[in-house]
């Protein structure tokens, strides 16, 4: 019997005839003006540069083939001897060639210094201090550069 009460005390509120409610007006559904606001934020927020597909216009993860069609014979060809790959050096920057596949692209601070450095396509110039603009804030500060991790890729930009 006391389970009976219990019961019947638990779902007493489900039996109850529910109370008429006014209409929801028009204003009820127009948006906050908060709700602008975060949609504005994640606007400015979206700007930085969120993976990383290419350096001095090399793609990652291009095929050697691709890299000698859009950058011509390297000056230059040699081992790497903490990967075992080859490394293409050319004028402007270096790219590591791992099984075929552009794993890597290299670009010392004199380079980016007389040749521009960019990311994506967007043009970065760590002189003028620009980097954050595009990057946000450094992920990780090292005491030879600042380094941005996008997912498994990381750049790394050296002070000197």
């Amino acid at each position: 019997m006391n389970v009976l009460i219990l019961l019947l005390s638990l779902f007493s509120p489900y039996l109850d005839k529910p109370s008429l409610q006014e209409p929801l007006s028009t204003a009820a559904f127009s948006r906050p003006t908060s709700a602008i606001l975060a949609f504005q934020h994640t606007q400015t927020a979206a700007s930085y540069i969120d993976h990383f597909e290419s350096l001095s216009d090399v793609p990652l993860f291009a095929t050697e083939q691709n890299l000698l069609n859009q950058k011509g014979l390297p000056l230059n060809i040699k081992e790497d001897p903490w990967q075992g790959c080859l490394e293409y050096q050319y004028e402007d920057m270096s790219a590591g060639i791992c099984e075929g596949i552009v794993d890597y692209v290299h670009v010392t601070p004199h380079q980016a210094r007389v040749y521009g450095l960019s990311v994506n396509g967007i043009e970065l110039d760590p002189e003028k201090g620009n980097i954050q603009d595009f990057l946000g804030a450094p992920d990780f500060k090292a005491e030879d550069g600042d380094v941005y991790i996008r997912g498994s890729h990381a750049l790394k930009i050296y002070r000197d």
